[in-house]
């Protein structure tokens, strides 16, 4: 009995502290106490033998730990990783502190998640970066300066070489002064004043071209005044036509068609203005060509009418214009021609030919004052052309005479002959002389003329 309860005594309390998890298994079998007691098992030396390994790989992960967060650092991951790097490092820590405590499954846990979030973080760098350069350029197109620049600022921090986060934090450096040209471009838009507006909103854009609210209220403001300038100039043109002002109103039509090419009512305006100046071209020419006719200057009334038909094929006074020009030009030459010589109407062919042309001439009305004295003129050469002479031949009753269209007149001496005015051939034959031949020139107003025909020089 004695034996057996001094048995308990020792075994009870060593029943009480048989650890109920890992760790205080772990705790306990660290107890000196127990170590003491208890005598050493191939058991207890597997265990230790375990935890050995666990340490060892416990602290490769810490190494590759520290190792990834070294690269991390050196790309500035502090300055962008966020929750992200402040998660990684609160499981390194996790993971230091679970392996001071000896609690190695929770330490390998926190080692493993750290690492697995620090490479999940720096995989995720690059859709960061675009993820920072987009809010960027959304919080500049917002009108949100202070945004941007910090969106901006976390990209190059990224990577502090990227040309689009440089130039984007240079935009939202210049955003403020963006938008105050913007709002000053748009209150004097609303007001009315457009040159103002265009001003502003010009440097504006020049300011920042990417711009999209300053780059469009100014395409909007060019565009309401190209408008007013089309509006104004296509004015000018259609007072200018009216006004009979062609070339203006051409180089007007011109100026809009600039403004707005193709547009409907600048092509309809320009086809108003070939009309009016076809029609305005027209009447000046009938105008010319009826002074011309006036002043019996046929061959520059001819042209004028001429240059009407090419106008307009069908202008009905240029065609009659034409015809009435065209007959006293050729009567004018004709006339022209026989009054320069009129020594020609002596002779029976062309003094018929003038007869019948007087005839021709003296139908046509109006007449004009130069036909009037042309026709006169030619009627008095006419009547003198057909006036009786008295004509004296002389010969030696020894020349036989000849006188074509006259007859035979035989030998004599002397003959009286009365002859129409004109040119009269002679001729004179005689035995053992030559022949004469003379021209008989008949003219009126001289008196009796006198002619001599004899055959004198020997054969």
């Amino acid at each position: 009995m004695l034996i057996i309860a001094a048995v308990l005594v020792l075994i009870l309390p060593l029943m009480h502290e048989v650890p109920s998890s890992p760790r205080q298994l772990e705790q306990h079998n660290d107890s000196p106490a127990l170590q003491a007691a208890q005598p050493k098992s191939p058991v207890v030396s597997s265990q230790s033998a375990v935890q050995e390994d666990s340490v060892r790989e416990i602290e490769s992960l810490r190494g590759a730990w520290l190792q990834k967060q070294a690269e991390a650092e050196a790309r500035n991951v502090a300055a962008w990783g966020g929750d992200g790097y402040a998660r990684a490092v609160t499981f390194a820590r996790e993971c230091d502190q679970s392996l001071d405590e000896k609690q190695y499954l929770a330490a390998r846990q926190a080692c493993e998640a750290a690492l697995n979030s620090l490479e999940e973080l720096m995989a995720s760098r690059d859709r960061l970066l675009e993820e920072a350069l987009a809010a960027g350029a959304l919080a500049i197109e917002q009108g949100n300066p202070q945004t941007a620049s910090e969106d901006f600022k976390r990209a190059l921090a990224i990577n502090a070489n990227d040309e689009r986060a440089a130039t984007g934090l240079r935009r939202a450096e210049q955003l403020p002064k963006v938008l105050q040209f913007l709002q000053d471009g748009l209150t004097l838009e609303n007001s009315g004043d457009m040159d103002g507006a265009l001003q502003a909103l010009t440097e504006a854009a020049s300011l920042d071209p990417d711009f999209s609210p300053a780059r469009e209220a100014l395409v909007r403001v060019q565009a309401a005044i190209a408008e007013r300038s089309f509006e104004e100039t296509m004015s000018h043109a259609l007072q200018a036509m009216t006004g009979g002002k062609f070339v203006v109103a051409r180089a007007a039509l011109q100026k809009a068609e600039a403004i707005k090419p193709g547009d409907p009512a600048v092509r309809d305006l320009k086809q108003q203005l070939d009309q009016a100046q076809l029609t305005a071209r027209l009447t000046s020419l009938r105008q010319e060509s009826a002074r011309m006719e006036q002043q019996e200057r046929w061959p520059e009334a001819l042209t004028s009418c001429q240059e009407a038909l090419a106008l307009d094929a069908h202008a009905a006074f240029a065609v009659s214009c034409k015809e009435r020009a065209s007959l006293r030009v050729d009567l004018d030459n004709r006339l022209k021609t026989i009054l320069a010589k009129p020594e020609r109407l002596f002779e029976e062919g062309p003094r018929q030919e003038a007869q019948r042309l007087l005839a021709r001439a003296s139908t046509i009305s109006p007449r004009g004052q130069r036909m009037t004295v042309q026709l006169d003129q030619l009627e008095a050469l006419l009547t003198q052309a057909q006036e009786q002479v008295d004509v004296l031949l002389i010969s030696d009753n020894s020349t036989d005479v000849t006188i074509y269209h006259v007859g035979r007149l035989g030998r004599f001496e002397e003959k009286h002959l009365v002859l129409s005015t004109g040119n009269y051939i002679a001729t004179g034959s005689r035995d053992g002389f030559r022949d004469i031949r003379q021209t008989l020139k008949v003219r009126p107003g001289s008196g009796k003329l006198v002619f001599t025909l004899r055959c004198e020089e020997p054969i």
